[in-house]
């Protein structure tokens, strides 16, 4: 099956798609100094619904990029809905191939490190998008400790600890001016809401040629998270600022 059609199956129907809380996410948007005229672009935008809060809550403008045509549509509909389509737009398209018009207060990318290929690569993107005194948000997994089993570790290798996050932000120029963890009832929610989202799947594709694919992965995440993640794998929203050097 490709990538961005098990994406939209196992978490197109989730609000976030991410193991965090509205909550967390307006605190994000706070500690980033997001307020009225902020211009924000969001790399990896999915539904639209975190460039929504900060749109609710801090009036911001901006734009979300997303590749996945449904996803599009649905970050759409939810601006509109919203009362947003004169603040917040989207663009379809490969992120990789994005070049703004110009740079822009806050750039963001919210479980989407693996677009331009990891954390390191993720904020030197984003710097390319905002001006000289921009706030950059990133939301990203990382292991808790150095010591996670080898045949965890290895089926996400490109999972940094969070010291090991703080060397790659303070290399970028950058430095931390917020962290805004998720907790065990967020991880839950969260893949409890993947694991309904393949059960529904399944009950409404009895037939179809990816059926046992689609099998296997439900009980292979589910190995993951009972087996190490739960335990070895958090989840984050940094706020990183110009570096003070």
């Amino acid at each position: 099956m490709e990538q961005n059609e098990l994406v939209s199956i196992t978490q197109g129907t989730l609000a976030i798609m991410n193991p965090t809380t509205p909550e967390k996410v307006l605190a994000a948007g706070k500690a980033a100094g997001l307020r009225e005229g902020s211009r924000v672009v969001e790399v990896g935008c999915g539904n639209g619904t975190i460039l929504g809060l900060w749109g609710r809550e801090y009036g911001i403008s901006g734009l979300g990029i997303e590749a996945r045509e449904d996803a599009c549509r649905r970050a759409e509909e939810a601006f509109r809905a919203g009362g947003l389509r004169d603040q917040l737009r989207v663009r379809c398209m490969d992120a990789r191939e994005y070049v703004p018009d110009g740079p822009f207060d806050c750039a963001a990318s919210i479980g989407a490190s693996h677009i331009q290929g990891g954390f390191s690569a993720t904020l030197d993107a984003l710097l390319d998008l905002v001006h000289d005194e921009g706030t950059i948000v990133v939301g990203d997994r990382y292991w808790r400790s150095d010591r996670v089993p080898p045949e965890f570790a290895r089926e996400w290798p490109d999972i940094p600890t969070e010291y090991e996050i703080l060397g790659t932000v303070r290399d970028a120029g950058l430095d931390v001016a917020a962290v805004v963890r998720s907790g065990a009832d967020d991880w839950d929610r969260y893949e409890s809401g993947i694991w309904q989202s393949v059960i529904s799947w399944l009950a409404e594709h009895p037939d179809h040629p990816d059926r046992d694919f689609m099998i296997d992965y439900f009980h292979r995440i589910q190995d993951e998270y009972f087996g190490y993640g739960r335990e070895h794998m958090g989840w984050a929203f940094y706020v990183l600022v110009p570096g003070f050097y």
